[in-house]
């Protein structure tokens, strides 16, 4: 009986109160991030629901844009979401968004990985060669997890808002040249130029704190 009454209370607990928790984003229904947090923390299921109906399809770009087997892809879209269910709690992240699309994107590093060392055809991504690669060499595998993540986040930082879009378009959504090119209505010239100069940059930054 004790029992029942603790789960009865645990439900009264995590349900809805007050407020509508859905929104409305881009012509959808949607719920607002806090209240898809509240359902993890509940241990509810439709916290993945919920997740999937607001950032499915953005999860899918970010896998996508580096995984070309769709089989891969939804592996990597399920190992994402699993990634968020076991992660919350115990954490709370402020901006949901930005956390499932870093466990998206690392999901499909991981893979993309897995894929090379076991010399299966896929094709090259070009943003994750142009530096990914020598940010793991002065960094190590996990460089995202180190002092050098806080050097890049500052380095963002210190750009230029187009500069920083486009470098951001570029190695965090593997976006093309000519995908950039329409998204910030610039030219290939200049975003090439942009790539070119914020690289350079960053390397100078690197060579001043002494990780090249």
């Amino acid at each position: 009986m004790t029992n029942k009454k603790n789960k009865a209370k645990s439900f009264i607990t995590c349900k809805q109160k007050g407020s509508n928790p859905y929104l409305i984003n881009k012509g959808r229904v949607v719920m607002d991030d806090r209240e898809i947090i509240k359902l993890y923390n509940c241990r509810s299921e439709d916290a993945l629901l919920e997740t999937e109906k607001k950032y499915g399809k953005l999860v899918s770009f970010i896998i996508g844009k580096l995984i070309k087997n769709q089989l891969d892809v939804e592996e990597c879209t399920n190992d994402t979401y699993l990634g968020v269910w076991f992660t919350i709690p115990p954490k709370t992240p402020d901006n949901l968004k930005a956390y499932i699309l870093k466990i998206a994107r690392n999901q499909a590093l991981k893979k993309y990985e897995h894929i090379h060392a076991a010399k299966r055809d896929i094709d090259m991504c070009l943003p994750y060669e142009e530096l990914s690669n020598y940010l793991a060499k002065v960094g190590g595998e996990n460089w995202e997890n180190n002092e050098l993540k806080d050097i890049v986040e500052d380095f963002l930082e210190s750009l230029q808002k187009p500069h920083r879009q486009v470098f951001v378009l570029r190695y965090w959504y593997f976006m093309s040249v000519k995908e950039i090119m329409k998204c910030c209505n610039m030219s290939k010239s200049k975003v090439e130029t942009i790539l070119f100069r914020t690289r350079k940059k960053l390397r100078e930054q690197l060579a001043e704190r002494k990780y090249l």
